[in-house]
């Protein structure tokens, strides 16, 4: 709180009340607002100096080392009260008094009261830089009398000050004020045009390293399980590995992660919770003993070893999570997926009723989807289309997804083929593509009919059947293939053989394609 000023007047009036002695000095004090060690200090400084003891100080009274000391000494060894002690040495309040009794008591030094600051504290004004130049020789000429040369030219003490310190350190350069306007472009020379450009792209690409470090480090949006409850737990990683790692500012990474620095910093400082160094603790034991047991363990029979290793019972699922966690499943008997089955959004019947056999081309063609795996374990389907006449394949398509895109795809290369007359019938099984609205649209927009194999009878579709048997045999399980690029190089050359290369006996000892254009 501000220390309150009082006019002398009202000074001098205070002080009558308090000589007269009809009114003690707690009721002055709760009258005038005024603390009684004021109204005494006021008292003591009347007594020696008269009125002028009562004027507000412009500036600092100056005490030299050896009277601090002797001050201090005399309180310390109770020759005198602190009252006492600046009467005596005509100290300004006891407030000054105490300032250097605890700062003696700290064994700190003290030392001569500085030249003091004058009202020229407040003198600020603008200069230019030949009036900084001038003021700072003049300070200096004068053995770095700061308030000499605040007063001789009217500025702040601060003022001259912080202009010697910056002209010792980096000469006349330093006291241009920088502050306030850019240059615009056109008063830029070529080399500060250089400079603020290259300026300009290392921040680019200080923030394109940052975009792309931080996005690879924490991709999608899936909740990866963790042994700390806090939000946001990967986010914070990955700013202090990139932080460590790649010298990237913490308030670009925060700004990617959509977090404050402040939150940052706390999770930086934040000390492990009980449930944290306990939960640690325990999938280290759950690590040794998946190993003991060569990984025949599950997360019932885990729990067991557990409960017995602490002495108490652990909730199963709180085991299934730290297993989770640390990647760890049982390597015997692993429990299938459920199948659910996908309700029909509509269903054809059966037209084509096993006649395979059709009289021209695109009369009657039959579809599905097949898989395969490739070496890391990942699988892949194949869609195709295959036409009854011949048995060539009219178009097909490899995904990683057994999905509507991949379906639709097959079929929209299909209906391209087709001239404006044919409309043939297609027949699929009842997989969730075939029965979908997506793909009743497609065949109704160019009037093809459709057909679906019955529940559970494969034999239906046995022509389409019989070319994936055909493809395996001839193809996939004779070669084993790591990637999806190479299993789609082999797909394409044996689909190539089959409708070009590959003579059957039943189309007379031609191809596919040799057949059809024939019947053209």
């Amino acid at each position: 709180m501000a220390r309150m000023k009082y006019p002398k007047a009202k000074k001098m009036a205070i002080l009558a009340l308090y000589k007269d002695g009809h009114h003690s000095i707690a009721d002055i004090s709760a009258k005038f607002f005024v603390n009684p060690g004021t109204i005494r200090d006021w008292k003591r400084r009347y007594e020696v100096n008269g009125e002028d003891g009562l004027e507000e100080a412009i500036s600092w009274k100056s005490y030299s080392k050896e009277l601090k000391l002797a001050a201090v000494n005399d309180y310390l060894l109770g020759h005198n009260s602190l009252s006492e002690v600046i009467q005596k040495y005509n100290i300004s309040s006891t407030a000054v008094l105490r300032k250097w009794i605890k700062k003696y008591n700290s064994h700190r030094e003290l030392n001569d009261t500085g030249k003091g600051m004058t009202n020229s504290m407040t003198n600020r004004r603008k200069t230019t830089l030949e009036e900084r130049i001038q003021i700072v020789n003049y300070c200096l000429q004068h053995q770095k009398n700061y308030q000499l040369a605040a007063e001789s030219y009217e500025v702040s003490y601060q003022q001259v000050y912080q202009w010697v310190k910056k002209f010792e350190a980096n000469g006349e350069e330093a006291l241009q004020d920088k502050r306030g306007r850019k240059k615009k472009e056109y008063e830029l020379t070529a080399e500060e045009k250089f400079k603020l450009e290259m300026k300009r792209l290392e921040r680019e690409n200080e923030r394109l390293r940052a975009e792309k470090y931080f996005f690879k480090k924490v991709r999608g949006t899936r909740k990866e399980g963790s042994l700390t409850s806090v939000r946001l737990q990967n986010k914070y990683k990955a700013i202090k590995d990139l932080h460590a790692n790649e010298n990237l500012p913490v308030i670009l990474l925060c700004e990617f992660a959509s977090v404050s620095r402040a939150a940052y910093y706390k999770w930086l400082q934040r000390t492990p919770t009980n449930r944290e160094l306990e939960n640690e603790a325990i999938l280290q034991d759950i690590q040794a003993i998946y190993a003991r047991v060569g990984g025949i363990y599950g997360y019932r029979r885990m729990k067991l070893n557990i409960d017995r290793i602490y002495h108490k019972k652990f909730n199963h699922k709180r085991i299934y999570r730290l297993m989770n966690i640390a990647g760890l499943k049982s390597v015997i008997r692993r429990k299938r997926k459920r199948y659910v089955p996908s309700s029909a959004q509509y269903v054809a019947e059966n037209r084509l009723n096993r006649e395979f056999t059709a009289s021209k081309p695109n009369e009657k063609w039959v579809t599905d989807v097949t898989e395969f795996k490739l070496g890391n374990g990942r699988k892949t389907y194949l869609s195709a289309i295959l036409d009854l006449y011949d048995g060539s394949i009219i178009s097909y398509e490899l995904g990683h997804s057994n999905n509507n895109k991949l379906v639709f795809q097959t079929l929209d290369q299909a209906i391209t083929l087709l001239k404006e007359n044919e409309h043939p019938l297609i027949h699929s099984d009842r997989g969730y593509q075939y029965t979908s609205h997506g793909f009743k649209r497609r065949i109704e927009k160019v009037k093809m009919i459709h057909s679906m194999s019955r529940v559970g009878k494969c034999i239906d579709n046995g022509p389409m059947e019989s070319f994936w048997g055909t493809l395996k045999c001839e193809k996939y399980y004779l070669h084993k293939y790591e990637t999806f690029e190479a299993l789609q190089q082999a797909i394409d050359d044996y689909i190539q053989f089959y409708n070009n290369d590959r003579y059957q006996e039943r189309l007379n000892g031609l191809s596919p394609l040799e057949y059809r254009v024939q019947a053209a």
